[in-house]
């Protein structure tokens, strides 16, 4: 090389600008070498609406059910709903008797008006209106706890008549000497030892009626409280043995042993006059336990109306008035543990349905927790589908669906929507996955439990966007690209985009105008 050029060469800014010139081929060689190839024919986004789904199969299933059971014992009373009739939600299919509880209930709730009434007479304070007004409340639940003892007595004493009924004229009937101390059955019973007892207990009950009489006698036409109570607790005593006496007695008619004297017709009629007797005592019972619960709410009426009186005519102070606001919540709280208790007398419907089975009858005692009534929802079938984790995130309740069956492939999809999505994952095949249930909008006959299908999830759809085909789209690392037609060539166009639809189209949110031309498919090396 000649020394003068070489030297040239040489010179800095010769080496720089040379430096320049190769670097700058490099990059247009990695520039050609990357860039994508584009082939296809050119189009316009799409100005129109786009819809999102989620696709997935699933299969149907049966229809919800449930077992309905009471929550306590007692004796049915109520039986509204039956074997294939369509009931609400919340109607009462089932109650046991609640006369006790509701009265607890009347008597929680009256206690909660006492305890008001006395917040009421704090704040308005001391007035002879308010002291007069509390003195008649007294003199009132004075009347009103006299007569409630005198009816206690008065069904202490229907009690005695109703089991002296019972025992003289209903089941005495069976009984050759029914009242000497040797009473014999008129007939054999299979059970020899049944029968040496009800002949035995036979003898306890005149005992028992002699000495309930004597001391039903020797009370006053006006007890005390003292009194009416003592004559009530002999006459539950007595009521509840003379109730197991019948018990007995019906319990051997079962067992008794027909004769040309006493053909079974006969026994047939004992048996309906014994179980008459036992209603009655049963009646006799609750009539006994509704007086005292009536007494005891008299009783508590008076004590309420004797501190209001007293509070009438006292100073009210702040620390009185935050014990009486203590005191109406926790009458408040009586009345809501007294409902409560209420509230598991009746069997309610938990949705709206059909009632497939009714084991329920009247005068049965019921059992906590034993299933009587069984129901299924009007929501006869469901069809649970899994989603991916990338799904999910698009999902929610109420969503549209529409439901193919793998049976009736060309028939037209049934509309569903989405009821609930399970938050915790569900491993299946190694993968996680998400239950999704999409409840039918509408029965069909064609539905069955155990189809197979596909289900097309809406789950957003927007209106007057652009959008292009999916296939369009560049992907780089987190960017997206379309090839835009320009005079000099196709041009690399930077776009955001939005939903994609089932059917290949993707939202583009900005980047493109409906006027551009862009290649219809993507990047190929």
């Amino acid at each position: 090389m000649n020394p003068s050029l070489r030297a040239r060469l040489l010179q800095p800014q010769v080496i720089i600008i040379a430096t320049a010139v190769v670097a700058l081929v490099a990059v247009g060689v990695a520039y050609v070498s990357t860039t994508p190839k584009a082939g296809g024919s050119y189009i316009s986004p799409t100005q129109g609406s786009i819809v999102e789904e989620v696709d997935a199969t699933g299969d149907v299933k049966a229809a919800d059910a449930v077992d309905l059971s009471f929550e306590t014992s007692g004796r049915i009373s109520y039986v509204s709903a039956a074997v294939g009739s369509h009931v609400g939600q919340g109607a009462a299919l089932a109650s046991i008797d609640s006369a006790d509880l509701q009265a607890a209930v009347e008597q929680a709730k009256a206690a909660l008006q006492v305890q008001q009434a006395k917040l009421d007479a704090l704040n308005a304070g001391a007035t002879p209106q308010s002291i007069a007004v509390a003195q008649t409340a007294v003199t009132s639940a004075q009347n009103s706890l006299a007569q409630a003892t005198q009816n206690l007595a008065a069904a202490a004493q229907s009690a005695y008549v109703a089991s002296d009924d019972a025992v003289h004229n209903k089941s005495d009937q069976i009984f050759s000497n029914p009242r000497s101390i040797t009473p014999t059955l008129v007939f054999n019973l299979s059970n020899s030892q049944l029968q040496a007892s009800i002949q035995s207990d036979r003898v306890s009950m005149e005992s028992l009626l002699t000495q309930w009489q004597v001391t039903l006698s020797a009370l006053p036409s006006d007890p005390s409280d003292a009194q009416a109570d003592s004559v009530v607790t002999l006459s539950q005593t007595d009521l509840a043995r003379v109730q197991s006496y019948l018990d007995e007695v019906a319990s051997g008619l079962t067992q008794a042993t027909p004769s040309s004297s006493y053909p079974q017709a006969v026994i047939t009629g004992y048996q309906s006059t014994v179980a008459i007797a036992r209603t009655n005592i049963s009646a006799a019972i609750s009539a006994l336990n509704a007086a005292q619960t009536a007494q005891t709410s008299a009783k508590n009426a008076l004590a309420a109306a004797q501190s209001s009186l007293t509070l009438a005519q006292a100073p009210a102070t702040s620390q009185d008035t935050e014990q009486q606001v203590a005191q109406i919540a926790s009458a408040q709280a009586n009345v809501d543990a007294a409902e409560a208790q209420l509230s598991k007398t009746a069997i309610r419907a938990p949705f709206s349905g059909t009632i497939t089975v009714n084991n329920a009858h009247l005068g049965e005692t019921a059992s906590p927790g034993a299933p009587l009534i069984s129901m299924i929802s009007d929501a006869q079938f469901q069809f649970e589908v899994f989603v991916s984790q990338a799904d999910l995130a698009k999902l929610k309740v109420g969503d549209t669906a529409a439901v193919e069956l793998d049976a009736y492939e060309s028939a037209v999809p049934l509309a569903a929507h989405v009821v609930a999505i399970d938050p915790a994952a569900t491993v299946q095949n190694g993968a996680s996955s998400y239950k999704v249930t999409l409840q039918f909008d509408a029965t069909d006959s064609r539905i069955q439990a155990g189809l197979t299908g596909s289900a097309k999830i809406t789950t957003q759809s927007k209106d007057n966007v652009l959008s292009v085909p999916t296939s369009a789209i560049i992907t780089q690392g987190t960017q997206h690209f379309v090839l835009r037609e320009t005079p000099s060539g196709d041009q690399q166009v930077a776009v955001q985009t939005g939903i994609s639809s089932a059917a290949g189209m993707t939202e583009i949110t900005s980047g493109l105008t409906s006027t551009d031309m862009i290649r219809t498919f993507g990047q190929t090396q």
